[in-house]
């Protein structure tokens, strides 16, 4: 079974192609697109993520994803809610 990276730890390319398995969790790579040190609770799941800045990248259980993905900076068309404008994370392509 592939490590589970943690934030700040650079992911191995095969963690990024498939998720990272912990029991019967799936695991995707969210990475923060902000300069900020962010704390989220998962909806779903309740576990804590931690972001360090931008640029840093973190496991979060797959049920949790979509309400992180949905984030935005902002409450008006001109500052992020916009479906597309200021996101907050973003899924770990591996570039």
């Amino acid at each position: 079974m592939p490590k589970k990276p943690y934030a700040g730890e650079k992911p191995t390319k095969q963690a990024v192609v498939q998720t990272v398995s912990d029991s019967k969790i799936k695991y995707v790579l969210i990475e923060s697109l902000i300069e900020a040190h962010l704390i989220y609770e998962g909806q779903i799941s309740g576990k804590p993520y931690e972001w360090m800045k931008a640029g840093s990248i973190t496991s979060v259980a797959d049920e949790d994803v979509p309400a992180l993905l949905e984030k935005r900076l902002g409450g008006n068309t001109c500052c992020g809610s916009d479906p597309t404008g200021n996101r907050i994370f973003q899924v770990y392509t591996g570039r």
